[in-house]
């Protein structure tokens, strides 16, 4: 791990302009109370984006744009429910409709790239959570990739928020991300918080005398942000859902 905060201190759009000026080849974690997600970099470009949760499926976005009939779709899903994991690894989705001969690279091109506009767009109104930037001896192999300029996106995201469109997400602003969905909060009292909250911990609740016969229900706030372990595990390989 090479850096990480809080998004509510230090926006997204600031740290992926600060990696874009690096030139940084990494993955850019995000985490908020609802939604977890990956940013692929690659010399400072941004080359995929995945945002398991709401992420709208390749699939349904290439018979939305004419490239791609239902039909289709529902073959290729089919065939793709007798494959094994390691087989949909290596052959995304994406990947499968070039094959069958379903789409060409170019409109899968074409719509991840119209695909991560709207994720950045997306990105922009992301108020809480926390970022970890990292750069793993071994970048994910993407089968189709997406080189998009972080000024540019950017720029597209403000234009559309100034315009007035909403994004698909609430805008939720926390005040404070260490107590938001404590399980103790009922028994936290403003005495505690004076003495034992500090800018990235309770204290309180790392307390020995707390932890008793409801040491389950007792999370910190920051398992919020993490996803199940299969979420964790996910080959993300590239923004072709293999789904």
């Amino acid at each position: 791990m090479l850096l990480q905060g809080s998004i509510h201190r230090f926006d997204l759009a600031g740290v992926l302009q600060f990696l874009a000026q690096g030139a940084s080849t990494g993955v850019l974690e995000i985490r908020d109370f609802e939604e977890y997600g990956f940013i692929y970099l690659v010399e400072g470009q941004v080359e995929a984006i995945s945002l398991p949760v709401t992420d709208e499926k390749l699939g349904t976005r290439l018979v939305k744009a004419g490239c791609l009939k239902e039909q289709q779709l529902a073959e290729a899903l089919m065939e793709d429910s007798t494959l094994s994991h390691d087989q949909k690894k290596l052959a995304p989705l994406g990947q499968r409709l070039i094959e069958m001969g379903f789409t060409s690279e170019a409109r899968i091109r074409e719509v991840m790239g119209r695909q991560t506009y709207d994720q950045v767009f997306e990105l922009a109104h992301w108020q809480n959570g926390i970022f970890v930037y990292d750069e793993p001896e071994q970048m994910p192999h993407f089968q189709v990739t997406i080189q998009g300029d972080v000024q540019a996106l950017l720029l597209d995201a403000y234009r559309r928020i100034d315009e007035g469109e909403k994004a698909r997400k609430a805008v939720d602003v926390v005040d404070n991300e260490v107590c938001y969905a404590c399980p103790l909060a009922e028994e936290c009292t403003a005495e505690i918080r004076e003495k034992h909250l500090k800018k990235d911990v309770c204290l309180w609740r790392e307390m020995g005398a707390v932890l008793d016969e409801g040491y389950d229900r007792l999370r910190d706030s920051r398992q919020l942000y993490r996803s199940r372990d299969e979420d964790a595990k996910t080959m993300l390989d590239a923004s072709l859902d293999s789904e």
